[in-house]
């Protein structure tokens, strides 16, 4: 039963705290200093967290009349994509491309788009769906057109269009989805849609075609993948590392929710969407190979890194839905330390080529000793916590009769080795003409020691995460039912 409106915003404080932060960061950087944005971003987040913490969902819970959705495994994503948000802010107050003058904006913004997370992963409705993206996606042009280059205009635009596109496929898909049911809210339409009949059930899975459209953009899925390179590219290096972790966040929490519309139109889903999710890791791999950009290279990692966690979605089982859950926790720390090796060079260097990563070993022994880490559990190799994601899924994947499934994402890690261990021997084996030492700012170097430390310990030890998992994603209630088969 949904709660009254008093009710509502008492089980909304997460929300609530984040986003009047970020509107209290976007007003005073016009008339503070970016330091004092900062302690208030900081102290939006630390409140955003302190409320999340002591939030529990035992059953699922409506709140602001069915429109958003608390429970297990909304709280399981506004966790990642909280931790996503203070990564990332480490990562801005420490980017030297972003200028002094602009940093509390860009501050601001970044929590703006948080607060769209936030809301799109626990959205009910459809409505309520449609509007946190547009959140997201605005706030995203924004931050990717932040340097002044004619290379960030140019991929803020190239994004904006792209985006403007899918959202308008993806509201049309809404729109008839309304149109053949009378419902918006997501229980409703599952309803509805499960006693639809011929020929209205073509005209919904049309309709159902073009909204995953919109998700599959927001996730830079194959085929709708060709912004990000470029996007990624012309984006400051922090503004990557969101993109290549925050929108996948919540688009795979998305994706999730209207798997619980789709159910009926599944079986004839199901085939395209797992042809799907193996060219988004083959094409990925394969066109990192050739890359000399780090951004672009990291680019197509993230495609492929998306076809692995697509596999917890198409297996369609609890173990499939737990192990998208922990690998998508362990992409969070790699693909996030990551970035924060890279900006640490950029802010050195001033370049984005492979050649950066040359003789790093001399320079600054910690730093590449991290980025090896992150590279390694990228490609999936023990005792890393990247292994024991990939291990689940691969293992949800054969659980369920679909082998070939795991074969081909095998494969793909394996190829995928190739160009993260080049990278650790140009660090390692190549040499180098600077002598100087690097030492990244304080911020940089929390951030990377946060991801390596959660590498490092939750590939050591998982069971803690894993049984805690287990136990939230158990819970009996009315979002796990249509989600998950037993």
């Amino acid at each position: 039963m949904g709660l009254v409106l008093g009710e509502s915003l008492r089980a909304w404080w997460p929300e609530a705290c984040l986003g009047l932060g970020s509107l209290l960061a976007v007003l005073l950087s016009a008339f503070v200093p970016a330091k004092t944005v900062r302690a208030v971003a900081w102290a939006a987040l630390a409140a955003s967290a302190l409320a999340l913490w002591r939030t529990t969902a035992p059953t699922p819970t409506d709140i602001f009349y069915g429109v958003i959705v608390c429970d297990a495994l909304g709280l399981a994503f506004r966790w990642l994509a909280l931790g996503t948000v203070a990564l990332v802010l480490l990562m801005v107050v420490g980017a030297r491309e972003i200028e002094e003058a602009y940093r509390g904006e860009a501050i601001g913004l970044l929590l703006f788009v948080g607060f769209g997370l936030l809301l799109l992963s626990e959205a009910n409705h459809l409505l309520m769906a449609y509007l946190a993206l547009e959140l997201v996606s605005l706030g995203s042009y924004l931050l990717v057109g932040f340097l002044p280059q004619r290379r960030s205009a140019e991929a803020a635009l190239k994004y904006l269009l792209f985006g403007a596109l899918a959202s308008g496929v993806m509201l049309f898909g809404m729109s008839l989805l309304f149109g053949l049911t009378g419902e918006l809210s997501f229980p409703a339409l599952a309803s509805s849609l499960a006693g639809i009949g011929s020929p209205m059930r073509e005209a919904a899975l049309l309709a159902a075609l073009l909204m995953l459209v919109g998700v599959a953009f927001k996730i830079s899925m194959v085929p709708f993948h060709l912004w990000t390179p470029d996007v990624y590219e012309g984006a400051p290096v922090a503004v990557t590392a969101f993109l290549s972790v925050g929108p996948k966040v919540a688009g795979l929490a998305l994706l999730l929710r209207l798997c619980e519309v789709l159910q009926p139109l599944w079986p004839a889903l199901a085939p395209m969407v797992l042809g799907l999710t193996v060219l988004t890791m083959t094409l990925g791999n394969l066109a990192a190979l050739t890359q000399t950009n780090v951004k672009r290279l990291l680019a197509y990692s993230t495609i492929a890194q998306v076809g692995y966690l697509l596999i917890g979605f198409v297996v369609q089982t609890p173990a499939g839905l737990q192990a998208l859950i922990v690998y998508l926790t362990a992409y969070l720390f790699m693909n996030l330390g990551l970035f924060a090796c890279v900006q640490a060079l950029v802010n050195d260097t001033g370049q984005e080529s492979l050649t950066v990563f040359q003789g790093l070993y001399r320079r600054a022994p910690w730093l590449a000793l991290s980025t090896a880490l992150f590279l390694l559990s990228l490609a999936g190799l023990p005792p890393l916590f990247g292994f024991i994601g990939k291990f689940m899924l691969f293992d949800a994947a054969i659980q369920t009769g679909q082998g070939w499934l795991a074969i081909a994402a095998i494969l793909n890690s394996a190829m995928a080795v190739y160009y993260y261990v080049n990278i650790i021997r140009l660090m390692y084996a190549a040499p180098t003409g600077a002598t100087t030492a690097l030492r990244p700012c304080l911020g940089l170097r929390v951030a990377a020691g946060v991801c390596v430390a959660a590498v490092l310990g939750l590939g050591l030890w998982p069971s803690p995460l894993l049984a805690r998992v287990q136990a939230r994603l158990s819970v009996e209630g009315r979002a796990y039912s249509a989600i998950i088969r037993p």
